[in-house]
């Protein structure tokens, strides 16, 4: 069983040391392979990030998915003790704030968010992933506690979920809590990779 604070400690370290152009050759070619997935997939309401220490940064793919006319959503934190995400509508020519953290964020009182149910694909940062599907984010347990609903559903799982990540973050496992919520798919440098308990997208590989 690995240690998670370590792992997460190694993980942030080695994408963090990644040097600036591979970091943006990196953010390219996922874009690409993205846009190549998203053909066959329908979604309009996407959901994004805003890049931080060391993450795959989404931008480049934030402007593609504009120009396919696609709704842009990025993260806000609830108010309160909850730990949990909203997700609010993202424009080119809109304010963003810093949040507690010093992300920026839409502003909820011209932004309305929506409820999580209502996109259809949320593109979702992380540390560290395996495999399997399984996901290890900063540790705060946003993601998870935004998307716990899910557990509960067996036949409707809305929205989707991909990781995005550069290649090296991939681990050889890690350990699944009852709390996790596992990705759909990833999608790094090196292309997308559909998890074994999921096809949702087999149709565009083939």
């Amino acid at each position: 069983m690995p240690n998670l604070t370590e792992l997460r400690r190694q993980k942030r370290t080695e994408r963090e040391a990644l040097p600036k152009q591979t970091r943006l050759q990196n953010s390219l070619d996922a874009s690409r392979h993205f846009i190549c997935t998203l053909a066959t997939l329908r979604s309009k309401k996407i959901a994004l990030y805003l890049a931080a220490d060391g993450e795959l940064d989404p931008l480049p793919l934030i402007v593609r998915l504009l120009r396919l006319n696609k709704k842009i959503y990025l993260p806000v934190l609830r108010p309160g003790k909850k730990k949990a995400l909203w997700f609010a509508e993202y424009r080119p020519d809109d304010y963003l704030r810093p949040n507690r953290f010093g992300i920026l964020e839409p502003d909820t009182n011209r932004r309305k968010p929506i409820p999580t149910w209502g996109l259809d694909l949320i593109v979702m940062p992380l540390v560290a992933f395996s495999a399997d599907g399984t996901r290890m984010g900063m540790g705060g347990g946003y993601y998870d506690r935004t998307l716990s609903y899910q557990r509960c559903r067996e036949n409707w799982k809305r929205p989707k979920l991909i990781g995005y990540a550069h290649a090296c973050q991939q681990v050889k496992n890690l350990p699944i809590r009852n709390w996790d919520i596992p990705l759909h798919g990833i999608i790094t440098e090196h292309g997308y990779h559909s998890f074994a308990f999921n096809h949702f997208l087999k149709e565009t590989m083939d």
